[in-house]
């Protein structure tokens, strides 16, 4: 059965316990552009925690916000009328794994991408997994990102990329330490890092 494929291959990062209320979770949801609090039909005592996993995770993002558009900036909320999203490439994930039971980053960045880009799939796949190469927990800064840009020759604009590596959930502002800092860091979704084969 599909569930079973999810459930299986979430096992490879999360304990039964864990793997077994997201499967329930993502199984009932995934298909949802939004997802309310009251929908989810995970036993009360067990919600709020598991929500929490799956934000920490990048799984499941709140869509309150304290007023920008980063990932740290959204606003966990345990009220019935609360909404919820999965950023698009990890929705790509998910969907191979419960067809499947295999992850492939790859596959689903491919996938994502091709909703917008048009040409050269490739050249972004490549930046992004050299990127997520040298990231520092996660994180990196738009100088690093440049570097890496400008020896890929890709034929396209960086800001551009940058864009649609956010609008589908790839990467996020990290507003808080670009304001530290006053320079412009990203944070890279972690569930990207699951496939240890996509850095290889």
């Amino acid at each position: 059965m599909k569930e079973n494929h999810l459930y299986n291959a979430l096992l490879n990062f999360f304990p039964e316990s864990d793997a077994f209320l997201l499967a329930e979770l993502l199984n009932d949801n995934l298909c949802k552009k939004t997802i309310r609090y009251q929908e989810i039909d995970i036993v009360e005592s067990q919600k709020k925690d598991l929500i929490l996993l799956a934000f920490e995770e990048r799984i499941l993002i709140p869509v309150k916000s304290r007023g920008g558009p980063a990932w740290e900036d959204k606003i966990l909320d345990f009220r019935n009328k609360s909404t919820f999203f999965i950023p698009p490439v990890v929705k790509a994930m998910l969907d191979t794994m419960r067809e499947t039971g295999e992850l492939s980053c790859e596959t689903a960045v491919r996938k994502t991408l091709t909703r917008v880009v048009q040409e050269n799939i490739s050249g972004f796949v490549n930046l992004l997994q050299t990127l997520m190469k040298h990231s520092d927990n996660y994180t990196f800064e738009t100088g690093l990102l440049e570097i890496f840009f400008n020896q890929a020759t890709m034929d396209c604009d960086l800001h551009d990329i940058i864009d649609v590596f956010v609008i589908f959930g790839i990467i996020s502002p990290c507003s808080q330490k670009s304001l530290m800092t006053g320079l412009s860091w990203y944070e890279i979704n972690s569930t990207l890092y699951w496939d240890k084969t996509f850095l290889s």
